[in-house]
Parts: structure tokens; sequence; C-alpha cells
């Protein structure tokens, strides 16, 4: 449940975290997307560089799920920063008490 609504403005620095933390798990799926994408490439007889066999013959899927991936992981870490939070707003109610 909200306690109370924020009314304090958003610093640039909450604004660089949250772009941080897009964009680390954007990376994270575009890599991952790739190296599924190539995994053909690494038994014997393929070529790695450039990759001879690609899964994926649209380009759109590393658009999509580098954009899925990039929102899916910035909740994912802002859950893990408000659960942080909490705990450690619980042990400064306790200490006070």
């Amino acid at each position: 449940m909200i306690h109370r609504v924020r009314k304090t403005r958003v610093t640039r620095n909450e604004i660089i975290a949250d772009l941080i933390f897009f964009f680390v798990p954007a990376l994270i799926a575009l890599i991952a997307l790739y190296v599924f994408d190539i995994h053909w490439n690494f038994y014997p007889g393929g070529s790695l560089f450039p990759p001879m066999k690609y899964i994926f013959t649209d380009p759109w899927i590393y658009v999509s799920g580098t954009l899925v991936g990039g929102f899916v992981g910035f909740f994912l870490i802002k859950l893990v920063v408000l659960g942080i939070h909490e705990e450690e707003a619980m042990q400064a109610r306790k200490t006070k008490k």
C-alpha cells in the first residue's frame, strides 16, 4: 500500500540511474540474442567470424528482444532497489523504538 505520494522533483541522478538500469539489461539481452542466433556456428565446421548460419532471418527480433529485455530488467532492478529501501526503512524504524 502506498502511504504517501511523492511530491519531490525527480533529480538528474535518478534519471541517469534509470537510464543505466534500462541500458545494462538491454545490452545483456542483445548479447544473449546474438549468441543464441549464432550458436550453430560453435559446432565443428562452423565459422564464428563471420558467422555462417543464423537462426533469425529478420533483424526485428533484435530490436524487440532488446527492448523487452531492457524493460524486464529495468523493472526487476527497480523492484530489488525498492526492497532494499524498504528493508533499510524498516531497520531505521526498529532502531528508533
